[in-house]
């Protein structure tokens, strides 16, 4: 047992050491995460089966007024308390040199394209080929605005889908979902080599600078930021009697499907923009997103192009979306 546990705890050790660090040093990712999770709770299982056998040994540490044990000195075991106190304290309240070294992680150095989605949404994966996304309202709202998404075929991987909702005038309000793979970085691998997000998803990376100051190339822009007339809070348009409206957004794309309108072998054909008028107020609770436009050639400016026409299964991502708003 004894074997078992000592090298148990090296190997835990080492998984723990190597997850902890890409999890710093790079994007986020879900596998990344998961085996740090697993091997952290391994790990707590190890350390107690070798607490207890050495519960002999931390009774005579411990026994003080007993001279014929060999035991901790009390000041000792206090210099550790206080060592331990000290650290956690320096961890907790960002104390020198915490946040230098917390500057040096991926977080940090590229906060500016890691997209948070809002706190009140989220989404579950009920089956391979279904996805669904929700809104709860906020304390200042009383409706819930949930998002139903059917891919065409189970058997392919999922696109690449972004959900967000705009004003009627044409601002983003809130992204409510982007893929994880997406998420974190400006030029995330997709269909298996780097792409700029601004590729993968144009019209919604363009409408995110308003959100996030920041433009598809890195730079500031000086001209986003809230304005008297426009609200980033998708609960100002989630009252009942308040007459509001907005649009919701979902954009959609897969690499390796190209056609002769769109012959590049990686980005294939461009995203696919589906969109759905949202009155709370009205009777009629649910809504078909309809397709609406495509991001070919908006990877600068998100221009919507219209045109349907030169797209052949690119419009046949998904098979279903579907919208609905009920009070709460």
């Amino acid at each position: 047992m004894r074997h078992l546990v000592n090298f148990g705890l090296l190997f835990c050790f080492v998984t723990l050491a190597l997850s902890g660090a890409m999890a710093f040093l790079r994007p986020f990712s879900i596998v990344t995460t998961r085996i740090h999770i697993v091997f952290g709770v391994v790990t707590i299982g190890l350390v107690g089966l070798h607490l207890l056998g050495r519960v002999r040994y931390f009774r005579n540490q411990l026994a003080w007024r007993n001279p014929k044990r060999s035991s901790l000195p009390p000041l000792h075991l206090l210099g550790m308390i206080l060592a331990w106190t000290l650290l956690l304290a320096t961890a907790w309240l960002e104390w020198a040199p915490v946040p230098t070294l917390i500057r040096q992680g991926y977080e940090a150095k590229h906060r500016a394209e890691i997209v948070r989605t809002s706190p009140l949404a989220g989404f579950l994966d009920p089956e391979l080929h279904i996805r669904t996304v929700a809104r709860q309202p906020g304390p200042d709202a009383d409706v819930a605005l949930s998002l139903t998404i059917v891919f065409q075929d189970p058997e392919l991987p999922a696109p690449s889908i972004a959900v967000w909702t705009e004003s009627t005038t044409g601002s983003m309000i809130e992204t409510l979902y982007i893929d994880s793979t997406l998420a974190f970085s400006e030029e995330p691998v997709w269909g298996g080599r780097p792409t700029p997000r601004n590729h993968i998803l144009p019209l919604w990376r363009n409408r995110y600078t308003l959100i996030s100051g920041v433009d598809p190339k890195g730079e500031i822009d000086a001209f986003t930021g809230t304005t008297p007339s426009h609200s980033f809070t998708l609960d100002d348009y989630l009252n009942l009697g308040e007459n509001e409206a907005f649009v919701l957004c979902v954009e959609v794309n897969a690499p390796h499907d190209p056609n002769p309108a769109f012959p590049d072998p990686h980005i294939g054909q461009p995203s696919i923009l589906y969109t759905a008028y949202i009155e709370p107020d009205a009777d009629q609770k649910y809504a078909i997103l309809e397709r609406t436009g495509h991001g070919g050639g908006a990877e600068e400016n998100g221009a919507i192009q219209y045109n349907l026409d030169d797209l052949t299964t690119a419009g046949h991502l998904v098979d279903l979306l579907l919208a609905k708003t009920a009070p709460q």
